[in-house]
């Protein structure tokens, strides 16, 4: 007595291969947008030591710092100016430090009441282009540090070639 067919059972790979495909574009987007954030214009110096982001940080803004000194704000966190109209780039450290003040404020409101006196949770990660003139580049760090951005980053290139 036999309890079955002779025909050979095959698996369906078609939900298999479905939730595959739209894993994979799930990935391609996020990395889209971290990468709207960094510009690829900027030659970042080499070192010897430098250290990854941390992967805990929940708040980081990148300012990308050209070979001018000029700040290219990332496309997807762009200031707006009195008139509402978005600024691309500043050279101007009055202007970078009425921005970071505008978020540094925007920064409290958000970390909720009663969190005034502590420091911003806002991690400001520096990507100096390296032909940049160091006043220039201090100038934006110390246009950080009056707003109130006491955790100010510069990024590097390891010598193997990572960004640190």
């Amino acid at each position: 007595m036999s309890h079955g067919s002779n025909d050979k059972c095959e698996p369906n790979f078609t939900p298999l291969l479905d939730l595959v495909l739209q894993l994979v574009m799930f990935f391609m987007l996020c990395a889209n947008f971290v990468m709207d954030q960094t510009n690829v214009e900027i030659k970042l110096p080499e070192a010897v030591a430098a250290k990854a982001i941390d992967q805990t940080e929940q708040y980081v803004y990148f300012l990308n710092v050209n070979e001018q000194g000029k700040v290219i704000f990332p496309p997807n966190a762009r200031p707006v100016d009195s008139t509402g109209k978005e600024i691309e780039t500043s050279d101007n450290p009055e202007q970078l430090f009425i921005v970071l003040r505008n978020r540094a404020n925007e920064d409290k409101r958000a970390a909720g009441p009663g969190n005034e006196d502590k420091p911003l949770r806002t991690l400001i990660i520096l990507r100096v282009h390296e032909m940049c003139s160091f006043d220039k580049t201090y100038d934006i760090m110390k246009a950080c540090r009056r707003a109130g951005y006491l955790r100010v980053q510069l990024r590097a290139i390891l010598a193997t070639g990572l960004e640190g």
